[in-house]
């Protein structure tokens, strides 16, 4: 079935000589893979660099339902990046995000709305001057929403701790390890009221939003009963260390 949709690059992987296995996120069904091939030939030079993490594209594809690698006909840019791609703070981040997104994204059905979310999401970071090298903990606390167990706010004096396991705060420690104390917590309840464009608002020390990191991996981990591993994680550390 020829078909036109959006989609976000996630992962890109060499397959033999000239071709790769790319998985995007589609707007139209989902996670898909393609494989497509004579990338690094020079009439395909093109193509290759449209493959960079998060990159935001227009796709034109013979899509089959059941099909475990299907075949596009035609990619082109959609929106286009101006700083993400030459800004330290901002490339780091998509390669990170790209990688987050690919262990956790697993649905092969369309979710328009979650979909809209990530693409005006990227979009926004490519726009952040102040306040980018908060965005990537913006997003995922954001994301947890779209994905079924996004963390209540209800800080206040006396509930100081966030238990991860009830995604909600507690006015005593919680007996399991899954918590965050209470300097962590108040950052994070701040962090759970401001958009993209007020997180520069949120002053972390790098010790601190490395802290904070860990953690949003593992209320992940703990709410999707797997083990969200993320290589590049190791990236953002150096950067913001």
């Amino acid at each position: 079935m020829f078909s036109k949709s959006e989609g976000i690059v996630l992962h890109s992987l060499k397959y033999g000589d000239t071709g790769r296995i790319v998985t995007v996120y589609t707007e139209a069904f989902g996670r898909c893979s393609f494989l497509l091939q004579g990338l690094h030939a020079k009439k395909s030079a093109n193509k290759a660099n449209l493959l960079q993490p998060l990159f935001l594209l227009e796709l034109e594809m013979d899509y089959r339902q059941g099909r475990t690698l299907q075949r596009a006909r035609e990619l082109r840019i959609s929106h286009p990046y101006h700083t993400v791609p030459y800004d330290i703070v901002k490339s780091s981040q998509a390669i990170f995000l790209a990688e987050f997104l690919y262990k956790v994204l697993r649905e092969e059905e369309a979710r328009t709305e979650l979909f809209q979310f990530l693409s005006h999401s990227f979009q926004i970071l490519d726009l952040l001057q102040p306040g980018a090298a908060n965005f990537h903990l913006l997003f995922l606390l954001q994301l947890s929403r779209y994905m079924g167990f996004g963390p209540g706010n209800n800080y206040a004096i006396d509930r100081p701790f966030f238990d991860m396991a009830s995604g909600s705060f507690s006015g005593i420690k919680p007996i399991h390890p899954n918590y965050l104390n209470a300097g962590e917590s108040k950052v994070f309840a701040e962090m759970l009221e401001v958009s993209y464009e007020e997180s520069g608002r949120v002053v972390l020390t790098a010790t601190l939003r490395n802290q904070l990191l860990l953690k949003i991996i593992d209320y992940y981990s703990l709410h999707l009963g797997i083990t969200v591993q993320v290589k590049s994680l190791e990236v953002l550390h150096e950067l913001f260390s």
